[in-house]
């Protein structure tokens, strides 16, 4: 299936739902760029996603499915395709659940398999690994994750990212392998600089010794 044809798919899904849950028709929300970049020293990654429109983690139906929301689904072997493994979800482990920030506010990160009864608002996914802010400026959100939140360790994992309206997929997905970020080079110049200010500021002391 071509993008348009998913996009026809979609934005037809989404009237449906729209329909089913009385809510008014907005555009399908879809992904114009997105990354996921790591700070070794810090041991978090940074998630930046751009939306071509305000996506809204507010407003629920009366099954309390949110209007918009998101899934990131992680495997630390930065395996592409995600799901390429058999049985489904084998390789992952965790996910990043943005279907719950209008229950705390948050972006809460699960195992993928659940243990035992399943926990409220879990969506059928595991146990909560850790939770984290997020911040929505206009269309861009953000959020930074602990790697040990999302189960990885060297900051070289590949994710697949969902979107959704109210609880169903929308048929965007984005699959994509995290990034390190680049330590800056040593600034010679600046230090030359400072090497400058301090053999200017030894000889003039000299010089008052010398007077003494």
């Amino acid at each position: 299936m071509t993008y348009v044809q998913k996009l026809s798919v979609s934005m037809l899904g989404a009237a449906l739902i729209a329909l089913g849950t009385g809510q008014m028709a907005q555009a399908v929300l879809l992904v114009e760029s997105e990354s996921a970049v790591v700070n070794l020293n810090a041991k978090e990654v940074l998630f930046t996603t751009d939306f071509n429109r305000v996506p809204d983690f507010l407003t629920v139906d009366e099954f309390d499915r949110q209007a918009d929301s998101f899934q990131y689904f992680i495997d630390k072997d930065e395996e592409l395709p995600i799901f390429g493994t058999s049985p489904a979800y084998s390789n992952l482990e965790s996910i990043i659940r943005g279907e719950e920030i209008h229950i705390a506010g948050d972006v809460r990160i699960r195992d993928v398999f659940s243990v035992g009864p399943s926990e409220p608002n879990s969506g059928g996914w595991g146990k909560i690994r850790g939770s984290v802010p997020y911040s929505l400026d206009g269309t861009v959100l953000k959020f930074s994750a602990p790697l040990q939140f999302i189960g990885d360790s060297d900051g070289l994992f590949s994710y697949r990212l969902e979107l959704y309206e109210f609880g169903a997929w929308n048929g965007i997905t984005n699959e994509n392998k995290a990034t390190i970020a680049s330590v800056p080079e040593p600034n010679f110049a600046l230090g030359a600089l400072t090497f400058a200010a301090l053999s200017v500021g030894l000889r003039q002391k000299r010089k008052d010794w010398t007077l003494d």
